[in-house]
């Protein structure tokens, strides 16, 4: 959802999605693949890497698992890369492979089963808190935890309560201007729409930023998603993620206070909103070079989807038996773009890290999108070993870059500190979305597939590589910059951008590669 969206009625808004031929991509569209030294813009440099590094190497497939809400396995830029199962025979209803997971051939949703599929869920606070009201006794720690949960819950509802009044107006002026345009907007209707003496003030501000996006080339469906999603937004959390009296999960029906039986859910990889996950699958590996669209940053990935998101928090055993399942099934890297400030499963989730980091599989998580630092406020999962005091060297925490001046290099949505082990473009990523569509969108759930997917080209290319040595490549040849930026979640402090991850730089595909190269000739695998 954008952030302003009275400003976005007030003034002429840029079009962010279109059906592109990819030569005809912008520099803003285009951005994330360019070179800070050829093109003095801070992308990745996956335009160079791929003129003068890639064409000469054989490169094996690497299976991506995307841990998200659902992927448009049907859209035109991700069909040939997908991941398949071959030991399945599709929709026979039968577990032809023995792993447990029936006629699963492009991946596994954990959120659907004989009850349907889940679509919205709680905050997992809120769970919490439910959790805790229905034990007989509390402890002095839990009865604290429970009054924060309960003041939480009462502050998160009446600030969506004073929210949702102004976009509930322009929500419904959207739909009475959709209603006198016959369902198909066009500038002439929207123009004699404000015609009618009984039209006040608001509905004609939103037909006028209705025309503006019209003339400006924005479709009916985008414009539809502008004005009306910050209704959805708030309403959504009135009626879903702060509501303790929704609980959705019987559908699946599994316990889900045990994770003894991981074998639930189905196939339906999709799921009831799958833009997210599909606007990560793109970044990561759409096909590249087919004249349409845009292209992913790796074009060996094969995209494997675990549907685990839903419109609220995730739930951690879901999140752990999709690890374990993108293992088995032979992933080599793991995107995941999501996260949330408070663990239930903890111990489930890391005993998957674990696994993962035992079988050789580099985890890529997204750091949030608070404006705040790792260090003071948990994100989970986060890939930290409390035991030993340091990140898993298997697992990548990623912070959003943007382009444009220095001072703004780090977006500023971005998580940052210490615990965040380089940035990646994040800012208006151009990207596929479901119906053969494309968008552009901002977030750290942005910069992850971006690391995602150099990952998993230097893993085809240099496949002696472990999962640690990838991770260390990445790092150690991100883009380095000494100058001062502004501190995201602040409007104008700045500070040394060096100070905002634990190796204060941006992830770079072609000195990746570059610098894998150099390490496979000088035979330095320890």
């Amino acid at each position: 959802m954008k952030s302003n969206l009275t400003a976005l009625l007030l003034a002429a808004a840029l079009p962010l999605a279109f059906v592109h031929a990819q030569d005809s991509l912008s520099v803003e569209q285009s951005w994330f693949h360019k070179c800070p030294d050829n093109d003095n813009i801070n992308g990745i440099s996956s335009e160079r890497a791929y003129k003068e590094l890639v064409p000469y190497k054989i490169i094996q497939t690497v299976t991506v698992a995307i841990i998200d809400g659902g992927t448009d396995i049907t859209h035109e830029d991700l069909k040939d890369v997908l991941w398949v199962n071959k030991g399945e025979i599709p929709d026979d209803g039968v577990d032809n492979d023995g792993n447990g997971y029936v006629d699963d051939i492009y991946g596994w949703s954990f959120l659907s089963g004989p009850g349907g599929e889940i679509g919205p869920e709680t905050m997992e606070f809120v769970r919490d808190m439910n959790r805790l009201s229905a034990k007989d006794a509390l402890s002095g720690p839990e009865k604290k935890k429970l009054k924060k949960y309960r003041k939480r819950l009462k502050k998160d509802r009446k600030s969506a309560e004073k929210s949702i009044g102004f976009m509930r107006t322009l929500n419904d002026a959207y739909t009475e201007i959709e209603a006198h345009c016959g369902g198909t907007l066009s500038v002439d209707c929207a123009n004699s729409y404000t015609e009618g003496e009984d039209v006040g003030f608001m509905k004609k501000l939103v037909a006028g930023g209705v025309v503006r996006m019209l003339e400006d080339g924005m479709e009916q469906w985008q414009i539809k998603d502008e004005i009306t999603g910050g209704f959805t937004h708030f309403n959504d959390q009135l009626e879903y993620h702060l509501n303790p009296d929704f609980n959705p999960r019987g559908m699946v029906g599994d316990d889900t206070e045990s994770n003894e039986n991981p074998y639930y859910g189905d196939n339906r990889v999709y799921g009831p909103d799958a833009s997210h996950g599909t606007h990560v699958a793109g970044i990561i590996g759409a096909k590249r070079n087919n004249g349409i669209g845009m292209d992913g940053v790796a074009i060996n990935a094969r995209i494997m989807t675990l549907r685990v998101v839903p419109n609220g928090d995730e739930r951690d055993k879901d999140v752990a038996n999709a690890i374990r399942y993108a293992v088995d099934n032979g992933a080599k890297v793991v995107n995941m773009s999501f996260g949330k400030d408070v663990g239930h499963m903890d111990a489930e989730v890391e005993s998957a890290i674990r696994y993962a980091g035992d079988r050789d599989v580099l985890l890529v998580h997204a750091a949030g999108n608070d404006g705040h630092s790792v260090d003071k406020f948990k994100n989970y999962p986060n890939g930290w070993n409390e035991e030993m005091n340091e990140r898993y060297d298997h697992w990548i925490e990623v912070g959003a870059s943007r382009y444009g001046d220095y001072e703004k290099l780090a977006a500023p949505f971005s998580n940052y500190g210490e615990q965040v082990d380089v940035f990646a473009p994040g800012y208006e990523i151009y990207s596929t979305v479901p119906k053969g569509r494309y968008q552009s969108n901002s977030g750290t759930s942005m910069a992850a597939p971006v690391v995602s997917g150099i990952a998993a080209l230097v893993r085809g290319m240099y496949p002696e590589l472990s999962a640690a040595q990838v991770k260390s490549v990445i790092l150690l040849s991100s883009i380095k910059f000494e100058e001062k930026v502004i501190k995201p979640g602040t409007k104008k402090k700045k500070v040394p951008f060096a100070t905002l991850s634990d190796v204060g730089g941006v992830a770079n595909l072609y000195t990746a590669l570059a610098l894998a190269q150099s390490i496979r000739d000088n035979a330095d695998l320890d």
